[in-house]
């Protein structure tokens, strides 16, 4: 029974069609895309030994730095990776990408609406911090580590409603400092958050502060203790890294990413200008430390395009205090029919692009994964040691681990000399011979355009190429 003088609140079904698409759109754009190996299948080779109960401790991968000391620090999320790709293959990677994305994105969704602003804005909001970070969602460890930061900063937002929810904090930084070297920004929000509450003179600042001190002590709690923040420094500041990887590079407008990027920075800024009231020097602090971070490097524009959202959205919150009345507006019966239609449009939408229905062909889901290629090194002796096109090696340390390979993805694990070398057998420079007779090279392998190709085709050179297809070629000495 209603009670007297209760005032029925009912829900514009608009609201949740925005709220849908704020998670649904991110979720198909995932399904419609494919899985790089790049980053992907040396962590799947890596978390099966995770999952025998063996963290990978020195490298065997590659024949030019085996034995060397790789402290494997994402090992939590290789295990996690393996283990759905056991459950289903392909399909169930492609579909646990999805999930990741569609997770991460409602739970900046809900950050967002925390601030008070509609559901619109708040979608709105959320589905620009996904066009900017769109480039950089591949399937890796650094995908696991989104939703846990999105929640992380849904539970600061929260803070002044839920102040037990902050105490999620240090666990959510301690599942990170297992799967990503991004964990040293889960005690540095915390202590963003303390000098918001300092300004505003909450009760709560020393509880805050309290926080912050636990998470950033929950970073050591791994296999490898405080050598995490060692490994995330060295690798940030590592010069091959900074000098040869592209996601590595600074932000530059010649990139999709690069424009993405400094062209949400411009719109914040207009807004900010365009404020009736001025900012807080806190907000200002936190969008400057998070936009240098992200020109620093393309891989960490991921967290201004979270962060952002965010603040942006708490501030407009502020600015239209009446928006927080919006959900007890008058509904008109005609309004809900519409909003149905595109809700069940966004679910057979994501249903039909359920990755199951494709079966588990590699090829359907993968880029940078030469099948042929990979068959044919199999033919190769055992053991031989193959120099591969970056691009490739880790998928066929994934497809081929008996034969290791001259580099890899883990930049951080060869010394510099071994990227010098390879980068001037890459370019085809004088010294390629030198280079492969050094090493005691047996394979080269790597695709048809590649600079070094037709040099090892030529007569005398000592190589001949005995595979070939569409994708690429390998070539043995003669």
């Amino acid at each position: 029974m209603e009670r007297p003088g209760r005032r029925v609140v009912q829900r514009d079904p608009a609201d949740l069609v925005w709220a849908s698409l704020a998670v649904a759109v991110p979720i198909l754009v995932s399904l419609l895309s494919r899985m790089d190996t790049v980053d992907l299948t040396y962590h799947l080779r890596a978390g099966t030994d995770v999952l025998s109960g063996a963290i990978p401790r020195v490298d065997t991968y590659t024949f030019t730095a085996s034995g060397s000391p790789w402290i494997d620090q994402q090992w939590l999320a290789q295990g996690v990776l393996a283990a759905v790709s056991r459950l289903g293959g392909w399909a169930s990677l492609a579909a646990f990408q999805a999930a990741l994305i569609g997770l991460t994105f409602w739970l900046l969704y809900l950050t967002v609406r925390t601030g008070g602003v509609s559901p619109r804005t708040a979608s709105l909001l959320t589905l620009g911090g996904f066009l900017v970070a769109s480039p950089e969602l591949a399937l890796r460890p650094q995908l696991i580590a989104l939703p846990l930061f999105a929640a992380l900063l849904l539970v600061v937002a929260q803070r002044a409603r839920h102040p037990s929810w902050l105490w999620l904090a240090p666990p959510l930084a301690m599942v990170c400092a297992n799967v990503h070297g991004s964990f040293p920004l889960f005690p540095l929000v915390v202590g963003l958050a303390w000098l918001e509450d300092r300004r505003t003179k909450t009760a709560r600042a020393n509880r805050t502060l309290l926080v912050a001190a636990v998470t950033a002590a929950a970073t050591v709690v791994t296999p490898y203790g405080p050598l995490v923040w060692t490994y995330a420094y060295d690798l940030s500041t590592n010069p091959v890294i900074r000098n040869s990887i592209t996601e590595w590079a600074p932000l530059s407008l010649s990139s999709a990413a690069g424009r993405l990027t400094i062209g949400s920075f411009l719109a914040t800024i207009a807004y900010l200008l365009r404020r009736r009231t001025p900012t807080p020097w806190t907000a200002q602090l936190t969008l400057g430390l998070f936009f240098v971070l992200a020109l620093s490097a393309e891989r960490a524009l991921l967290w201004w395009a979270l962060m952002t959202p965010a603040v942006l959205g708490a501030l407009i919150g502020q600015d239209r205090e009446e928006e927080t009345e919006r959900d007890a507006r008058v509904v008109h019966p005609g309004s809900r029919a519409p909003a149905y239609v595109i809700l069940s449009v966004l679910f057979v939408a994501i249903l039909v692009l359920l990755p199951w229905w494709r079966g588990d062909d590699p090829g359907t889901f993968l880029r940078d994964a030469p099948r042929g290629i990979a068959s044919a090194t199999g033919s190769l002796p055992s053991g031989a040691k193959i120099l591969v096109y970056q691009p490739w090696a880790s998928w066929l340390e994934y497809t081929n681990p008996n034969d290791p390979v001259f580099v890899d993805s883990r930049v951080e694990v060869l010394p510099e000399s071994t990227w010098t070398d390879y980068g001037g057998f890459a370019s085809g420079s004088a010294t390629w011979s030198d280079v492969l007779d050094r090493w005691g090279v047996d394979a080269v392998v790597g695709p048809n355009a590649w600079a070094p190709m037709p040099i090892l085709e030529a007569p005398g050179s000592g190589w001949q190429v005995v595979y070939r297809d569409g994708e690429g070629a390998i070539a043995t000495r003669t």
